[in-house]
Parts: C-alpha cells; structure tokens; sequence
C-alpha cells in the first residue's frame, strides 16, 4: 500500500437533459441526442470544476455523454489533466442481428497513462462497459423506438497502486445482489452512473451495501431527478452520507473528498481490530472468500 492515497477526490456532475428543446432523442440513430453540443458544454462545466478542485476522479450520470464526445475530447481531457473520467453514454445503435436493431447502454471509464512521469496523450486508455439489465420503462422507452436491449454480461474490477480497486455500475446493476457478492472484498470504492426517479431506494441501497462491502458508495444521478450521494463506512450515522443532493432539475457539481488508504487498511485487518471513527466490518468479513 506504499504508492496508495491517503484520500480519494472525487466530483460529481449531476448534469441533466431535461432542458432539451423539443425531440430529445434521434430515433433513427438508435436514440442518441439531437442536440449533443447542448450536453457537451454541461460537461466540459463539470471537467472545468474537477480541474479547479485538482480532483481524482470525475463522475457523469448515466446516458449523458454523447459517443462522439467520449472518442473525440475525453481521451486527451484526462490525460491533460490527470483526470480519471467517468460517465454515463447516450444511447446508440450497437448492432443488427435478423434485421432486430439493438441498443446499448454503455459506461465509460478514461484512465490517464503516465510514461516515465510524462503523460502521453496518445496512450490515454478508455474502456466501455455495457449495463448488464435494462430498466422496465427504460425497456420500454427502446421498444415503443423500434428497438431492442443489448445486454452486458461482464463486470469490470479496476486496480490502481495509486487510486486503490473499484468498479462502476449502471444504475439498476447496482441493485443486483449476485454483484455485491462478487465485489465483496474487492473494491475500497464503487461507482454508480445512474437516471433514476426512485431515490429514496437507491439511498437506502447505498446506506446498506456500503456496509456490506466495507467501501466507499458514490452514485451520480441525472439532475432531472436529483439525488446524487456519497457514503463512507465510517462509525457515526451522521459521517457516513458524506454528500446528498436534493431537488429536481438542479444542476450542480460538487467534490467530495474520501478516505482511501485507512479503507483498505481495515478490509485487510482481523475483523477483532477497531479503527477509530470507522464502523466495524460485516461479521461474516473475514470468512468471504
């Protein structure tokens, strides 16, 4: 653990689309944005605050980011600015099969390289990771298009000497219980990009499974709904919802600073050890295997 951080900087965009104009979406191009520049300039307002803050990582909702924008700016954005990018992409056409058209909803996650302590813009690494399930009224929204879900069936785990494991999820992925068992023990903080009205119960997911897998909890909602929030394992109620944003339709980027190192630390120790300020572990900890 030599080379990890003490603490983790992480800005969240809680950007939105509910202030397009008119059609939203192109339906003929597998529902991506009409108005894409619209979407770029939130987040190119989101990168400049993650800069100005010198944060870590960055964090964008599920299905804002337009495809064009993730292959033509984020690369050399985060390598410029040794910036690690995470985001939600617009919907869009991934294949046909038997003339069905399919739909992925994807996540991308933009890695700065570093060469000899010089970073190359060339070598920025950026992955796309599928969401795994559709939500119903998202399922629905791709039909009534004309068109079908194409579904994931891989979940990614990231390891860094410097930013410690973690893992992103799509929304709904978040509430699938097979997942939490394979990230069990394996990740000091979990991503969540997420469009979602219900927010009461990703909270409540949140407040749960933070503990469960002893790790940071991070969820970047759309602002068209709010609800954005960051939860740490630590000992009093009142320090754990390190961060929670309220309200509908506010647009609003904000860092959050959380504990990496004393994490990894912890999940690492006897589970009879006590760290101070941080809850104990789950008593089934240390026989997770």
């Amino acid at each position: 653990m030599e080379n990890l951080k003490e603490t983790l900087k992480v800005t969240l965009g809680q950007i939105g689309n509910h202030d397009l104009s008119g059609d939203i979406h192109n339906k003929s191009n597998g529902l991506s944005y009409n108005n894409p520049e619209f979407m770029r300039r939130k987040i190119l307002k989101a990168i400049e605050v993650a800069k100005q803050d010198e944060s870590d990582f960055l964090v964008l909702p599920e299905i804002m980011v337009p495809l064009e924008f993730v292959k033509s700016h984020i690369p050399s954005i985060c390598n410029e600015n040794n910036l690690i990018i995470i985001g939600g992409i617009e919907f869009h056409h991934k294949s046909t099969h038997n003339n069905k058209q399919y739909i992925q909803n994807e996540a991308f996650i933009a890695v700065p390289e570093s060469s000899n302590g010089t970073i190359t813009k060339e070598k920025a690494m950026v992955w796309r990771i599928p969401k795994l399930y559709p939500a119903f009224t998202e399922e629905e929204t791709i039909q009534k298009a004309g068109y079908h879900f194409s579904p994931g069936n891989k979940l990614y785990i990231f390891n860094s000497e410097k930013y410690g494991s973690w893992a992103v999820l799509i929304c709904v992925d978040f509430l699938n219980l097979p997942i939490h068992q394979i990230l069990q023990k394996k990740v000091q903080t979990l991503f969540v990009v997420s469009f979602n009205k219900d927010l009461n119960y990703y909270y409540a997911m949140s407040e749960s499974i933070h503990r469960i897998l002893y790790c940071n909890v991070v969820v970047c909602n759309a602002a068209n709904f709010g609800g954005s929030h960051a939860f740490i394992p630590y000992r009093k109620s009142y320090k754990r919802e390190a961060l929670k944003l309220y309200g509908n339709e506010i647009e609003t980027t904000i860092t959050v600073q959380l504990p990496l190192k004393k994490i990894k630390e912890i999940q690492q120790a006897s589970r009879f050890e006590e760290f101070e300020g941080f809850a104990k572990k789950p008593s089934d900890y240390d026989y997770i295997r």
